[in-house]
């Protein structure tokens, strides 16, 4: 009897053990396919990965958890690891790739930036030549490119700036970088007293004006020739905006037309700091009218 009863657990222990093997093996054809089932992917993306012989870096955006509809875009580089063509697989309306060409100057600078071209062919996620990428067909024919002249300097600041289209050729927008003159920027400076041992209050008066060459000025002037200037100190701070707007034509001798710049008036924005390089004051163009014309 005893020896029936151990033969019962040796048979019972044979069970669980079998069922736990059984479930160990489950478990490792269950993660075996999972995780093949990710190299596969994973393969397939690399084997889908265009060229074999450029720089790249492909980005996907899933837009559905299964990631069936996504979003690719593939940024070639040269051999400095500077992007030069940034393809957006099929994004065009019609499920074409869409190309931005990017190109550099002897000295290694963006000098013209390209607008987008839709391509007409079938995707390849391959890099297209630059014929491809440069196509103005697309746009009428029309300059396709924002173009910039800039100094030939370490600091490599802007000149000139032409925005794309054929109408704005001929009209750039210009840059100018130099210091301000006598007379030209009014200075203020500002007092801080306490009053009732709470109350922190702010006082404004005019020093006359900043010598000349101790501020820089940023002038732009835009395709329609308005011109900004902004004037910084040592510091980097914006003490002063000027705005140059044409007023009511006036009529020049002899009942003529007055000429380019005959009625411009200034249209000035003061920034004060007080003693604490805090910004305290902000004066508008109407004020700064008035105490231009009480200055004068």
């Amino acid at each position: 009897m005893k020896k029936h009863k151990d033969q019962n657990k040796i048979t019972e222990r044979n069970r669980n053990k079998g069922m736990e093997q059984g479930f160990s093996f489950f478990t490792f054809n269950f993660s075996l396919k999972k995780y093949l089932s990710l190299f596969i992917l994973y393969f397939s993306l690399f084997i889908s990965a265009q060229t074999q012989t450029e720089n790249y870096v492909l980005s996907t955006t899933c837009l559905t958890a299964d990631c069936v509809k996504r979003m690719e875009v593939i940024q070639y580089s040269d051999g400095l690891g500077r992007p030069k063509q940034i393809l957006n697989v099929g994004a065009s309306p019609t499920r074409k790739d869409v190309v931005t060409h990017i190109e550099y100057d002897g000295l290694g600078r963006q000098v013209r930036d390209y607008l987008p071209v839709p391509q007409s062919g079938a995707s390849t996620r391959n890099i297209y030549p630059a014929a491809n990428a440069t196509n103005a067909s697309i746009y009428d024919n029309e300059t396709i490119y924002g173009e910039k002249m800039m100094e030939n300097s370490p600091l490599g600041r802007i000149l000139q700036q032409t925005p794309p289209g054929n109408a704005w050729q001929g009209h750039p927008a210009t840059f100018d970088y130099k210091g301000n003159v006598q007379n030209e920027v009014l200075k203020f400076t500002t007092t801080t007293s306490v009053q009732n041992g709470a109350n922190y209050v702010q006082s404004l008066a005019i020093s006359g004006h900043y010598p000349a060459k101790s501020l820089y000025k940023n002038k732009v002037t835009d395709e329609d020739g308005n011109t900004t200037s902004e004037y910084k100190n040592a510091q980097g701070q914006t003490l002063l905006i000027r705005k140059s707007v044409l007023m009511d034509p006036v009529e020049g001798p002899s009942g003529a037309p007055a000429g380019p710049g005959a009625n411009l008036e200034n249209v000035d924005t003061y920034y004060v700091y007080n003693e604490y390089d805090q910004l305290a004051f902000v004066i508008t163009p109407m004020a700064s009218r008035e105490l231009v014309m009480f200055q004068s």
